[in-house]
């Protein structure tokens, strides 16, 4: 009896086994939403630097994560982690390789952009289009200048076409097409930029023979039978345009993040066509009707074009920005203490924030509303100097000509103050026209206060403070 019973237990134990074995392998085969998010601003054998490559990761990095991605499933390759072996291998195991049929597909590239001769005669000009990648060489084939280490259209359409996703979403941050003019100057309407770069790599007088026009294969109607009807492609410009990087990101991602998060504010989902067209509206108000403006490409499945983009609300605490200024608080070395004139206020009321400092320093103090829009209060267009003495401030200043009044929709805002030893000017470096007051808050600015936080020394303080329907304070 003693050995039957050993002997169903056994039974039940395999069975038990093969149910968790079989759950195991449906798990992995069925995949998950991923992102690979790309970034080269600097390269291992070339002097070629581009700005805000940085900035450009960490600005898509929360676009994904408002588009659902979870952070676990967003895979980053920056500068050394995006060689071509490196990129080769992000593709085949985390994208083809984990992922199914109903997962997401987000593949993201910023960096340089250029053209290389075709090899195999499927280009009308003779030339392949090719993204540059960290360990790109000059080389010579052929009697031909021509360049190692980089993502070959035809290489990327292949590979496109292994992915099981029926729902893939290109964005490259790149031009394919230029001259030997490595730099701007621009005068744009809000963002603090002077030079900008192109983003096309000119190494060889041979790319003339171009004729001023570089397509990558992914914005051709069909890139292959086999990835047709699964995908869209966002490029940053036309074939005979060129895209631009600045120390403040690059302006066709800084566009990306200006409409996803506008729709998100709105508690709106938004197409790819409709953010390929706000995006593009953004840089012309940016540029303006200029020579320098571009005009982002889109191209894929019609069905894919105008279905909506689900966006996770940034309300509630969600939002990126609110949580990035609370992390830095958090991990400050010294608190920041502020006060305010009332605990709740109702829309028009005066607010006044009082600062106690602790030494001397440069001060920035940034409001958050419930939206996660950002807005640097200190420094401001009234009082433009930041350095601050030892002691206790109040804002508005004497310097401020207006008072600081609520508004926004109802909710918890959040006030944060940040001291630091070396200089940040938020409001220098933040979104703003001449004619504004104050400004947002760039995702430049926030990036220098967290490298103070790294390298010098931050410290910080934070109050919330709610806003609420007229009559209701009472």
């Amino acid at each position: 009896m003693a050995d039957n019973n050993k002997k169903l237990s056994g039974f039940w134990s395999y069975l038990l086994w093969l149910l968790l074995m079989s759950l195991a392998l449906v798990s992995t085969a069925r995949g998950e939403d991923r992102a690979l998010l790309i970034g080269v601003g600097r390269y291992a054998h070339l002097e070629e630097k581009l700005n805000g490559v940085s900035l450009d990761l960490g600005m898509m990095n929360e676009l994904c994560q408002l588009m659902g991605f979870k952070q676990h499933a967003i895979k980053v390759l920056e500068n050394e982690q995006a060689s071509t072996a490196g990129v080769y291998e992000a593709i085949e195991n985390w994208l083809i390789r984990g992922t199914g049929p109903q997962d997401r597909v987000l593949f993201y590239f910023s960096g340089h952009g250029s053209q290389v001769p075709d090899e195999n005669n499927d280009e009308t000009d003779h030339f392949d289009e090719v993204l540059l990648l960290y360990d790109v060489t000059l080389t010579e084939k052929q009697g031909r200048q021509t360049l190692n280490g980089v993502l070959h259209d035809d290489h990327f359409g292949g590979m496109l076409a292994k992915i099981k996703s029926r729902n893939i979403l290109v964005i490259l941050d790149a031009c394919h097409s230029g001259s030997a003019t490595r730099s701007i100057r621009l005068a744009p309407r809000s963002i603090p930029i002077r030079n900008a770069q192109v983003k096309y790599f000119y190494y060889s007088p041979m790319l003339e023979a171009a004729g001023g026009s570089g397509r990558f294969d992914v914005m051709e109607p069909n890139v292959s039978a086999a990835a047709e009807g699964r995908y869209v492609a966002i490029s940053a410009c036309r074939d005979d345009e060129m895209t631009l990087a600045t120390a403040q990101g690059s302006m066709f991602t800084l566009g990306l993040r200006e409409a996803l998060r506008a729709a998100a504010r709105d508690g709106k989902s938004i197409s790819p066509e409709e953010l390929q067209r706000r995006t593009t509206l953004f840089i012309q108000e940016q540029i303006g009707p200029e020579e320098a403006a571009f005009h982002p490409q889109i191209a894929g499945q019609k069905f894919l074009l105008e279905r909506p983009l689900e966006l996770v609300s940034l309300s509630g605490g969600n939002g990126f920005v609110r949580q990035n200024l609370e992390a830095l608080v958090h991990k400050s070395h010294e608190t920041v203490w502020i006060n305010l004139n009332k605990t709740c206020f109702e829309p028009g009321d005066a607010l006044k924030i009082s600062v106690r400092i602790s030494e001397p320093g440069y001060l920035n103090v940034v409001s958050v509303r419930p939206d996660d829009l950002a807005t640097v209060l200190f420094p401001n267009q009234y009082h433009r100097k930041n350095a601050v003495e030892r002691g206790e401030l109040t804002i508005p200043t004497r310097q401020m000509n207006f008072e600081l009044v609520a508004d926004g929709p109802p909710g918890t805002n959040l006030i944060t103050a940040f001291l630091t030893r070396s200089p940040v000017d938020s409001y220098k470096n933040g979104f703003r026209t001449p004619e504004d007051v104050m400004a947002g808050l760039s995702p430049g600015s926030t990036r220098s206060l967290m490298l103070r936080q790294k390298q010098d020394r931050l410290a910080a303080g934070k109050v919330t403070v709610e806003i609420r329907e007229k009559g209701e304070c009472r």
